[in-house]
């Protein structure tokens, strides 16, 4: 899957977030762009809490997301491929 589709798929979902120097973040995904820039809603847990982040794609070091979201895009996927209709003749 593609990042940027797993990204769309990820619209209000919890996500956590790690920047190259180390930080990190917490919070619900409220958008993002071509550019994987990323804006989190309800960062942060104890320490600091913001009520919103803006975080730019070229410091993302990697990005997780809850398991169901790429559950749900495969099945999605799985289902496009069952229905799409082949010409020619079949492949033994």
């Amino acid at each position: 899957m593609l990042p940027l589709a797993l990204l769309h798929a990820a619209q209000a979902k919890p996500m956590l977030v790690e920047l190259k120097n180390g930080e990190t973040f917490n919070g619900h995904l409220a958008g993002c762009d071509n550019f994987m820039n990323l804006t989190l809603k309800e960062d942060g847990e104890q320490f600091w809490k913001l009520p919103q982040c803006y975080i730019r794609g070229n410091n993302i070091k990697y990005i997780r997301v809850a398991e169901n979201v790429r559950l749900v895009k495969a099945e999605s996927r799985n289902e496009y491929s069952s229905t799409q209709v082949t010409s020619g003749s079949p492949r033994p």
